[in-house]
């Protein structure tokens, strides 16, 4: 693994292997350049034009695996598989332990006691009932009673993270495990996608791994997998609505270097026009790539394709007016992100972050393909039809999503709109002023939507007049440096009960603690800084990618520093964390042409690196777990005095 990965893919070819009498941009040296190689001359390796539109992959070599033995085919197939097969051994190993002892502690922990039985209302009634006082003693209890009543009650989330809690529970009943199971399948689900994700995004199998293992031995998100909450669930749809984008941008680019290539082939600018399919350039063979991407690369033999000559340019025609089409990625990464909003309204500033992501990326698209008024041309072609992928998919998914609500008669405001005349809203809210608005008759809109639009209303006012104090509440500007992790559970056996051994000189401890591994996280400080860096001075479009997804997840909560927040939120923008970790780490490794000692320098300073990651997430691991230990052992672990 070397930092080319970190870097930025690179066209490398050698000058004595191309026509001496070649003149044509990117086709190999003159004569002139030629002599003036005797003097120490060598011209700039440039980039083809469709490698900087859609990067390939960095093809890892088989030597290992000739010098464990195995043939040169084999070792060919293991190195193409090693693109499924490395992330899904990482999963593996993060789905292992998730899984692990997932029904201890045996007790409805932090807010579990709200989602686990909403879920299980939700299972039974379609809607949210109400629960009488004791009823998680009765939940847990041998033999098992469940107290629900059909009275509907007043709940301040969308459906969506609980009918996911739901489904454990329709497998398991209404058990710790039961509750938990679903979100250790997408916490290990989340571990696949970021290795996947992390190999699109840094065209590199091994940057992609690292960036997941970092992630399945992150603390928050360890305990999240195994706590039924919400925060996971949202955390989950964003990062497949980021997947989805990451690959809706590569669809999009290589139509635009496909169009290029046919135009550069028949050499006509006009072959295609605005809106025209791109035709494949008929004898341009791409080069075999695990995952199904076609890689090209110049050859530099003069005979070929464009593409291979070096013939391929950026052309404006092309860059302005190409119309890209159906861009189906786009329209899953609108109905993920639904699924998000459903779950938690934090997921809202998400879309928009991620919306205006996308359409910037068409802009750099066109700018690179030749177009001289990049960001024009993508509001007129690329905008709206970016808008109706997102939103109105968005806007839909989250009503559908209100299914059992819709579908039944007892829930909370199910009637409010009956018998009532329907006005539109007097004034607005915008940015802690009100704007008055004139109101328009509503009454067309069917009563069911018109109690729904009044329910969010109350839930909107809920929210944002949040402000009861809590002992686990803490402050965004906090959360980077883990000022204050939130106690899910604790308790303090004597010795010989709950597990805590009979020889202990004093109790025991019993945490589950939502605390990040506190190497990764500080250590992802410092590789925000380098993030802001690679972005702000070195125009590095995956650096931004990534502090677009911590923005989106972070940044929004300053705007409610009044209001009771608490550390684990933050558990929707760890992936980006692991994937800012992953990135600096690249770094570390030496940019392509370092001297081997810089190679190794690198190598053993991310090798320390990652090695004393995973060492605190082992240390920190009761306190994930509820694991009983020793007071003076637990005393230890509290590093920071907010710790406890």
């Amino acid at each position: 693994m070397t930092s080319d990965t970190a870097t930025g893919s690179r066209y490398e070819h050698e000058l004595g292997e191309q026509p001496s009498g070649a003149s044509v941009p990117g086709a190999g040296p003159t004569s002139w350049q030629l002599r003036l190689r005797r003097y120490g001359y060598a011209e700039q390796p440039r980039t083809p034009l469709r490698d900087r539109l859609v990067p390939p992959y960095r093809t890892a070599g088989t030597r290992v695996w000739t010098l464990l033995g195995v043939d040169p085919y084999t070792a060919e197939k293991l190195v193409r598989w090693a693109a499924w097969a490395g992330p899904l051994l990482v999963a593996l190993l993060a789905g292992a332990l998730r899984f692990w002892h997932l029904g201890s502690p045996d007790a409805v922990i932090f807010d579990e006691t709200y989602y686990a039985k909403d879920a299980w209302s939700l299972l039974q009634l379609g809607y949210e009932g109400s629960w009488p006082d004791k009823a998680n003693e009765k939940i847990l209890r041998d033999p098992q009673s469940i107290p629900l009543n059909p009275e509907h009650s007043y709940v301040v989330h969308p459906p969506v993270g609980k009918w996911t809690i739901a489904l454990g529970e329709g497998l398991f009943g209404l058990h710790p495990l039961g509750w938990r199971f679903m979100p250790a399948v997408l916490g290990t689900l989340s571990v696949l996608m970021v290795c996947r994700i992390g190999r699109r995004l840094f065209r590199s199998t091994a940057l992609g791994c690292l960036a997941g293992a970092l992630l399945a031995v992150d603390g928050l998100h360890f305990v999240m997998s195994r706590t039924a909450l919400l925060d996971l669930v949202v955390m989950f749809w964003v990062l497949a609505a980021f997947g989805a984008l990451l690959i809706d941008r590569d669809k999009a680019r290589a139509k635009l270097a496909d169009a290029l290539t046919t135009t550069a082939d028949r050499g006509d600018s006009a072959a295609v026009t605005a809106g025209a399919a791109p035709v494949p350039a008929p004898t341009a063979k791409p080069a075999q790539e695990t995952d199904g991407t076609a890689n090209w690369t110049a050859k530099g033999t003069g005979k070929g394709t464009a593409e291979e000559t070096g013939l391929v340019r950026p052309d404006a025609l092309i860059g302005d007016r190409l119309g890209l089409g159906l861009r189906p990625w786009r329209l899953a990464a609108g109905l993920f992100l639904g699924l998000a909003c459903a779950t938690k309204w934090n997921g809202l500033y998400i879309l928009a972050v991620f919306g205006l992501l996308t359409v910037l990326w068409d802009a750099a698209a066109r700018r690179t393909a030749g177009a001289h008024r990049p960001y024009r041309s993508m509001l007129r072609r690329d905008a709206v039809p970016a808008f109706l992928s997102i939103v109105p998919v968005a806007v839909v998914t989250y009503t559908v999503s209100w299914a059992g609500w819709f579908l039944t008669r007892g829930g909370y405001f199910r009637g409010w709109a009956e018998g009532r005349r329907g006005l539109s809203p007097d004034s607005v809210s915008l940015f802690g002023l009100r704007v008055p608005l004139p109101q328009a008759d509503m009454t067309w809109v069917p009563e069911p939507l018109r109690s729904l639009w009044h329910y969010q209303s109350e839930v909107y006012n809920f929210h944002v007049g949040l402000t009861d104090p809590h002992p686990y509440q803490s402050n965004p500007w906090s959360w980077l440096v883990l000022g204050r992790p939130v106690s899910y559970f604790y308790e303090s056996p004597q010795p010989g009960e709950d597990g805590c051994p009979v020889g202990t000189a004093d109790k025991c401890a019993r945490e589950v603690l939502a605390l990040g591994t506190p190497m990764l996280w500080w250590a992802a400080c410092f590789a925000v800084l380098y993030l802001v860096y690679r972005w702000g001075f070195r125009r590095d479009w995956r650096a931004g990618a990534i502090l677009c997804g911590i923005a989106g997840g972070w940044l929004p909560w300053f705007l409610y520093q009044e209001r009771t927040i608490f550390f684990f939120y933050a558990v929707v923008f760890v992936p980006f964390l692991c994937l800012a970790v992953a990135m600096a780490i690249g770094a570390l490794l030496g940019p392509p042409g370092s001297s081997e000692q810089r190679r190794v320098l690198g190598t053993v300073g991310a090798g320390v690196l990652v090695l004393l990651i995973v060492w605190n997430f082992i240390y920190f691991f009761p306190l994930h777990t509820g694991q009983p230990i020793p007071v003076s052992d637990w005393q230890d672990r509290m590093w920071l005095d907010t710790w406890v």
